[in-house]
């Protein structure tokens, strides 16, 4: 099957030609590898619902297996950083003295040209011995790279907390020394899957209609035939979706809460738990200037020229703030436009709506709604002005490119913990129970499904969130 097939998904009474053969769920558990994908397709689809994690993530085929519940991966940092001075410098170079920087690390090297990131001109200072440890940090023994014997570190340069840079490395003829080379090493992360678990009986009286999916190819061409659940079974998908969806943004690490069982009832860290650690800004007017400078914050340097195309997911609320940034930001250019209005005489209309930004050096920043964002079910805090969830003015930004090698952002699950199974009584998922072998009495029957589950990110720092304050 072409994994990349459309689908179309209608509502048809239930007849007798929905066999078990072509039951969706029937072709589930008789070829998984092909139908997971499907399932998770039809049912993050705006049509059903609209998951937009989960689409992004398991419906394009970014997902990880695992066979255990914990799973641990690693970071690489930074190849090349600043080091940062812990005590102001002892001496400030001038008449080509020597003088003592004690930075946190000991990445550098006699030989190693550095500067500092503060002061109004730049200045280079040549490593000459160290590092030897001193006071928590590292002593380097430095001079100034400079024929000027005026030449010195400003007040500035020299105090504690500035940063260092190595330019380069420079040495004499027929030396035996040579600069430094360092390695980013790798930071450890760890997180865990939460196990859901989901059930609905479905009654004979409720089977009366059926939801229809065609697998279509790239020609429009039904894929085989059609598949089928019932209307009923459908809803229990949509909310089976949205709720993994839930845990997916809004889970918490958890080990200590206990079940029935006394077992835990452990739960992974979701999208939001995961940024803390990452660029999170508050902010109260959201306008381009803050977009800009907050890219550019995250982004500088960082990230591959040609891939710099970032997805931020907010609300309804969080849409027209950025459309009205974008609106203000663009006044001075805007006149009359055939994007904006449209048609002509007594006949014209007027919208639009901005949903991409290009910031400076080619970040591409798409606009995405999560529904999450506005669900007053589970949002609580409200705007005291709008009235809508402050949650609806969050914007979550998440870089779905790639990080070594393999996506940034993957859907993680444990290898055979999805199960399906059906308990059939009078009504069984097929249709009336014409003989067969009964569970129970009742005529309906029951569906259970169980998940295990999480979402990864391996560099964190390339994502982040600007959240609304109120004031």
């Amino acid at each position: 099957m072409n994994t990349q097939s459309r689908l179309t998904v209608l509502t048809r009474p239930w007849h007798a030609n929905f066999t078990e053969s072509n039951h969706l769920g029937q072709a589930f558990l008789a070829e998984p590898h092909k139908f997971d994908k499907v399932l998770t397709r039809v049912f993050t689809a705006s049509r059903l619902a609209d998951n937009p994690l989960t689409a992004m993530t398991k419906g394009m085929g970014r997902t990880s297996e695992i066979e255990s519940f914990d799973w641990e991966w690693e970071l690489m940092g930074a190849s090349s950083r600043p080091l940062t001075a812990i005590v102001a410098a002892v001496g400030t170079g001038i008449n080509n003295t020597a003088f003592t920087l004690t930075l946190d690390e000991d990445w550098f090297k006699p030989g190693d040209v550095i500067s500092p990131n503060a002061g109004t001109e730049r200045i280079l200072v040549r490593i000459q011995s160290g590092p030897a440890s001193s006071g928590g940090g590292f002593a380097y023994v430095c001079r100034l790279q400079s024929d000027d014997v005026v030449s010195a570190l400003a007040v500035a340069q020299a105090a504690a907390g500035v940063q260092w840079s190595k330019m380069f490395s420079v040495y004499e003829e027929g030396g035996d020394q040579s600069g430094s080379t360092t390695y980013a090493m790798p930071m450890k992360l760890r997180s865990q899957l939460s196990t859901l678990r989901k059930e609905y009986s479905i009654t004979g009286d409720a089977a009366n209609q059926a939801l229809v999916v065609a697998l279509m190819d790239a020609e429009g061409k039904v894929y085989k035939d059609y598949k089928w659940l019932k209307y009923a079974e459908a809803e229990y998908w949509i909310q089976w979706h949205k709720e993994k969806e839930r845990i997916l943004w809004y889970g918490q690490m958890a080990n200590n809460v206990a079940g029935a069982n006394g077992r835990s009832a452990r739960t992974g860290p979701g999208v939001q738990e995961l940024l803390k650690d990452s660029h999170v800004h508050i902010y109260n007017t959201l306008t381009e200037t803050l977009i800009r400078e907050y890219l550019l914050d995250i982004f500088f340097g960082r990230v591959d020229m040609s891939n710099r195309n970032i997805v931020a997911y907010t609300g309804e609320y969080g849409m027209l703030a950025f459309h009205q940034a974008m609106s203000d930001a663009s006044a001075p250019f805007l006149t009359v436009d055939s994007k904006f209005i449209t048609g002509e005489g007594r006949d014209l209309a007027f919208g639009g709506q901005f949903v991409k930004y290009i910031g400076p050096n080619g970040i591409t920043l798409t606009l995405r709604h999560n529904p999450l964002y506005d669900d007053r079910e589970i949002n609580h805090i409200v705007h005291p002005s709008l009235q809508v969830p402050v949650e609806s003015m969050r914007f979550t930004f998440l870089d779905f490119g790639n990080a070594g090698g393999e996506a940034n952002i993957k859907y993680v699950h444990k290898k055979n913990g999805y199960k399906l199974g059906y308990v059939s009584g009078l009504q069984t998922p097929y249709g009336p129970n014409k003989g067969g072998i009964m569970s129970n009495a009742k005529d309906a029957y029951t569906m259970i499904v169980h998940d295990q589950c999480g979402i990864q990110i391996d560099d964190v720092t390339r994502c982040g969130e600007l959240i609304l304050g109120l004031q």
